[in-house]
């Protein structure tokens, strides 16, 4: 989803929000209309952009150049948020897009946080550890004014993770001598005061999020709406099965998260299919999850047909993109964003499909879905988990009381339970007819116009 798909939705609710009489904005009386187009305005713009290129030697005596970049979307309900990745897809656009959308996340989840993002374009697997570090405290010294445990706060993405967190950290301190610096990072090595479970949590919350949805029609804790029967049906359908197939595309933490969390659902899930930048591993009858996950941790890929030989793992190894089109009941997207494309939206069999990444699936290929029955739980949504926990580590550096990885996976799971049921069940009663996808951007911008008036951004 571009940056310009993203202000053009936040136009549309806007706009649905200064015609539609919701009970919502019943108290903001005549000021509605002036309000909404003052926030709309601040909300399809950016507070601060960072930016610049890292230049290191590289281990064979070359410059290595690398633009870099720090979005600072919006602070209405908090501390800028949100994490670094190092990837080649990264450019202006791109990281803009990635900060809005945190904006709104951290609105919908009700998180102290307002919207920020960064990336340095990189190809990781073309550099080694110390060419990695020293891009990761170049990165540092671009941003260093702009971050901080009460302004900005920077967490892993793809392509990073706690010890490129780690060297970030390191480096701050260093700059910032005897300045607070152990919460200007989340995502951090549990060493070097990072949370247990952070690496897992945005997997877990993804499946989570399609959890409750089952779970919200399920257990009738919603009236449903007429609008919504066809949704109803379909819901009921997958939930009682007796067996839930599930895809996931990509295999890095968030996917092996999702797919061991789906294996240890109490309504039985066979996880069929995952997948990398290198193939797609199938299996009808469903894969050792565990086995793959442990292979992927040790080699950083999924293995091979000679490697397969002699694993429990018995499956067919496809195309990479195959894993999105595969007939299953449930698809994980989570890889990289503008996945499903007018190129293979007809093509998509999954029933349900889940934004674990930001952006997978373009707007038109969301609205072909959408319009052909299939159910998407957005990503600003299904992927909070991280964030999350990561509020939890800020907390942390602060009081300096540190949890186990059950106590902060399940407070996790109780906070993504709260906003994904309370979302389901505005969503199925609603009487008039919306995606999950506007709803969710509808209630954030509620929230975000609210704190924008309250701070008197908008007056």
């Amino acid at each position: 989803m571009t940056e310009n798909t993203t202000t053009q939705l936040i136009q549309e609710v806007i706009d649905y929000l200064i015609e539609t009489d919701i009970q919502e904005l019943s108290d903001w009386g005549d000021r509605r209309t002036e309000w909404l187009n003052q926030a709309g305005e601040q909300l399809k713009g950016i507070d601060k952009i960072i930016s610049g290129d890292l230049r290191i030697r590289k281990d064979n005596g070359d410059i290595g150049t690398y633009p870099a970049f720090r979005v600072q979307h919006n602070n209405a309900c908090g501390y800028y948020k949100g994490g670094i990745r190092f990837s080649t897809g990264v450019n202006k656009e791109e990281v803009e897009t990635l900060a809005m959308l945190m904006t709104l996340k951290n609105a919908l989840h009700e998180l102290p946080y307002g919207g920020g993002k960064g990336g340095v374009h990189i190809d990781v697997r073309e550099h080694s550890d110390r060419e990695l570090k020293e891009v990761s405290r170049a990165f540092v010294r671009l941003v260093q004014n702009d971050i901080g445990p009460y302004r900005d706060i920077p967490a892993p993405d793809v392509g990073s993770g706690a010890k490129l967190m780690d060297w970030m950290t390191q480096e701050y301190k260093t700059l910032h001598p005897n300045q607070p610096y152990i919460n200007t990072f989340t995502g951090k090595s549990i060493q070097s005061g990072g949370t247990k479970g952070r690496s897992e949590s945005t997997g877990i919350g993804t499946f989570l999020s399609y959890y409750y949805l089952v779970d919200t029609i399920l257990e009738n804790t919603v009236e449903v709406d007429a609008n919504y029967t066809d949704e109803k049906d379909l819901i009921t359908s997958i939930g009682e099965k007796e067996n839930v197939r599930v895809a996931i595309q990509g295999f890095g933490n968030l996917s092996r998260a999702a797919a061991i969390e789906a294996e240890k659902a109490s309504r039985k899930h066979t996880v069929i299919a995952v997948s990398d930048s290198r193939s797609t591993l199938y299996s009808e009858e469903g894969l050792d999850v565990k086995e793959l996950a442990a292979f992927k941790e040790k080699t950083g890929r999924l293995p091979s047909e000679e490697e397969l030989v002699g694993m429990n793992t018995k499956c067919d190894r496809l195309n990479p993109d195959a894993v999105l089109t595969l007939d299953c009941d449930v698809l994980i997207l989570g890889a990289i964003e503008d996945q499903i494309t007018e190129k293979n939206q007809k093509d998509i069999k999954a029933q349900i499909l889940v934004e674990g990444a930001n952006g997978p699936i373009t707007k038109k290929a969301d609205k072909y879905l959408t319009e052909k029955g299939k159910i998407i739980i957005p990503d600003i949504l299904a992927n909070a988990g991280g964030v999350t926990v990561s509020y939890f580590e800020w907390i942390q550096g602060f009081t300096n009381e540190v949890k186990e990885k059950d106590k902060i996976l399940e407070n996790m799971s109780a906070r993504m339970k709260d906003v994904s049921t309370g979302v389901y069940k505005q969503h199925f009663s609603s009487i008039h007819k919306e995606s999950l996808r506007f709803l969710c951007f509808k209630l954030s911008i509620i929230r975000l116009v609210d704190m924008l008036n309250r701070s008197g951004n908008v007056i």
